[in-house]
């Protein structure tokens, strides 16, 4: 239950305590329909919270999801960026070796 809904059921239950049968009356049947309107039963509201299991601690922080989502989106990036750049250096060595190809033959040296 967020803090808000415990927060406005408090005020109702508070009219509980009127002195007026009717006032007594209505607020219990807010309370009531607020109750099933969260979807909640009262035994859910009354009982204590349950005590969080304790876990062994980890040797390790592990990262969080988001962190592992963003680590995998750059390095599936990086690799992007790696494949492109071998596919325009094959490119630029193919223009090199037509270069060198179409060019003359050094001319001898005259001593």
């Amino acid at each position: 239950m967020r803090a808000t809904d415990a927060a406005k059921l408090a005020r109702i239950l508070g009219l509980l305590g009127s002195d007026q049968p009717g006032e007594r009356a209505a607020a219990a049947e807010a309370a009531h329909r607020m109750v099933s309107r969260l979807g909640l039963r009262w035994e859910d509201i009354l009982a204590p919270p349950p005590k969080p299991a304790r876990l062994p601690p980890s040797p390790s922080p592990s990262p969080s999801h988001d962190a592992l989502d963003a680590a995998q989106s750059r390095l599936r990036q990086s690799m992007r960026e790696n494949a492109d750049l071998r596919r325009r250096i094959n490119q630029l060595q193919r223009r090199i070796e037509v270069l060198h190809q179409q060019m003359p033959p050094p001319a001898p040296e005259e001593d």
